[in-house]
């Protein structure tokens, strides 16, 4: 899942002095080690009892966490974790599934990877020599990405032959928002929450009401979640002046409440696709909207995360994804107990949504 916040240069830093030393008799601990004792101690969402702070390593601290979203981002992962919310990224032009034996081309864009051969059905088998089947898709798509210009060389198996690519990277950007029309309503896909995404969509909405929309869909069905400003900033696109967004929380943060301060579409008509995957920043965006009766939540109930991370720097090039604080929706919802419940249940919310703000 997405985490909602990434931590600035001078928020890495936080909190090094306060890092452990070593225990009597041990040798002296990593450096990475040392600063993710220091972070767990000083900024974690819940206190870190001294017998987790003690452990010998990263992994063995991380697991006495029981915290599935505090994690070790090795620099491939890290790599990945930063494309989603630079919004850009240097990379190849794939996208692809895990699949068994390694990682499934679903369609190849216009880029360096296409014009190399890459087809939709090719399965990928090694980037640089590392198997794909041996790493995590993460890993194995922070090996894929890099910086523009830089060559990464694929293994690939196409029927039964295998074929072997050496693609030079190049400049992508995510295209997060998609605005269209559909009739007299306009549909607004967010796939995901990146540095500009609450500026596309005021874009695509402002369009859509020019070209005559009488009401809009923000369609957030898939969304893993992302950057936390860019959500609050999207709910604050339909909310009025000063209306909470999100309260936010932690051991080691007071109570924080976040308001809306734009409101240009406040009264346009509007409806929220959710789902099942609809996860973290997106169910910000959705509950927000719900609890002040602004929108129509249309689908299923939501993932259910009421967890915030922040990525922190580690030396060596990787990174630790850290809870830091835990939200409620304006009315004091825990999402964690169920998700965001929709308002009208649908399998097919599209067309439910769209029968709602038709014009009668």
């Amino acid at each position: 899942m997405a985490v909602l916040a990434v931590a600035s240069a001078a928020t890495v830093a936080f909190g090094v002095g306060l890092a452990l030393r070593p225990l009597a008799g041990q040798q002296a601990a990593s450096p990475a080690l040392v600063e993710v004792r220091a972070q767990l101690a000083s900024r974690y969402y819940r206190h870190v009892p001294k017998s987790v702070l003690d452990q010998p390593s990263l992994p063995s601290m991380l697991a006495a966490l029981h915290d599935r979203y505090t994690t070790y981002l090795s620099p491939s992962a890290f790599r990945l974790a930063r494309r989603a919310y630079a919004g850009g990224y240097g990379g190849i032009g794939v996208t692809v599934l895990p699949a068994p034996g390694g990682l499934l081309v679903r369609r190849t864009l216009t880029g360096p990877a296409k014009i190399a051969g890459i087809r939709p059905g090719d399965t990928i088998l090694a980037v640089d020599g590392a198997s794909t089947a041996a790493l995590s898709f993460d890993e194995a798509m922070g090996r894929i990405i890099g910086r523009p210009g830089s060559s990464v060389t694929l293994r690939v198996r196409r029927g039964g032959h295998t074929l072997r690519y050496r693609i030079v990277r190049r400049p992508f950007r995510l295209q997060e928002v998609r605005g269209r029309r559909a009739g007299d309503v306009g549909v607004i896909d967010v796939d995901g929450f990146a540095h500009g995404t609450a500026a596309a969509v005021a874009q695509d909405a402002r369009r859509l009401i020019r070209q005559g929309a009488t009401g809009l869909v923000l369609d957030l069905r898939g969304n893993p979640g992302g950057d936390l400003s860019q959500a609050v900033g999207v709910a604050a696109l339909f909310l009025r002046r000063g209306a909470s967004v999100v309260s936010l929380a932690g051991a080691h943060r007071p109570l924080r409440i976040v308001y809306a301060r734009d409101g240009r579409f406040v009264t346009v008509p509007l409806a929220v696709l959710v789902d099942r995957e609809s996860a973290s920043a997106s169910e910000v965006v959705a509950g927000a909207l719900k609890d002040h009766g602004r929108a129509t939540i249309v689908g299923q109930p939501t993932y259910g995360k009421s967890l915030v991370q922040e990525i922190v720097r580690l030396p060596g090039g990787a990174a630790l994804k850290l809870t830091v604080a835990r939200y409620l929706t304006p009315a004091g919802v825990d999402i964690s107990r169920g998700g965001v419940q929709p308002d009208v249940r649908s399998r097919r919310p599209l067309g439910a949504a769209l029968a709602l703000l038709a014009p009668h």
